[in-house]
C-alpha cells in the first residue's frame, strides 16, 4: 500500500513542474513534504573523470541532504522547469524505479532514480548511471539492507 500512496504523492508532484509555477511557495512546500521523508538521503550518480593517466576513474560524490533537495527543487520550479514522466516501476518491498524527462528552455536531460520507501515517502534516493546495467541490481540490494535494518529496529514493517 505504501508505494501506491507514494505514487498518488509523486504525480501530484512533478504535475506542479509544468512550467506555469502556479502554486505559491507553501503548496509547493506540502508537495514537496509528501514526497521527501525527514530523513531523507540523496545519493548522486558518481562523476566520470579523466586520470592522469588517461583512464576514466569513478570519483564519488557527496550524499546530498533532504534541505539541499529542497532548494533545489524550488530553484528548478521557479525556473519554470518542465518534468515528464518516463516510468515508475515498483522493483522490489517498497522500491521503485522513477525515471524522468526534465526540460528547462531548450536544456533537456533525463534522469533515472531508485528510491526506498519508508511511511509512503522516499527516504533513500539514489541516482542510477544508465551506463551501467548493473547499478540498479545495486541500488536494488541497497534498499533490501535497509528494508531488513528497519524491520530489526522495529519489528515489523508496518
Amino acid at each position: 500500500m505504501s508505494s501506491y500512496q507514494f505514487e498518488l504523492a509523486f504525480r501530484q508532484y512533478i504535475a506542479a513542474f509544468d512550467g506555469t509555477n502556479d502554486l505559491s511557495p507553501a503548496e509547493f512546500k506540502s508537495l514537496f513534504d509528501n514526497v521527501h521523508h525527514k530523513g531523507l538521503n540523496y545519493l548522486p550518480k558518481d562523476e566520470k573523470v579523466i586520470g592522469g593517466d588517461g583512464m576514466m576513474h569513478l570519483k564519488a560524490v557527496t550524499p546530498e541532504t533532504r534541505e539541499e533537495i529542497y532548494q533545489l527543487h524550488s530553484k528548478h520550479y521557479a525556473s519554470g522547469q518542465k518534468v515528464t514522466l518516463i516510468h515508475f516501476r515498483k522493483i522490489g518491498l517498497d522500491c521503485v524505479d522513477i525515471k524522468v524527462r526534465l526540460v528547462n528552455g531548450k536544456e533537456e536531460t533525463t534522469v533515472r532514480v531508485v528510491n526506498t520507501l519508508s511511511n509512503s515517502q522516499v527516504v533513500l534516493s539514489r541516482e542510477i548511471d544508465e551506463s551501467f546495467p548493473l547499478k540498479v541490481i545495486e541500488a536494488k540490494c541497497t534498499n533490501v539492507v535497509y528494508k531488513w535494518k528497519e524491520v530489526g529496529t522495529y519489528q515489523t514493517i508496518m
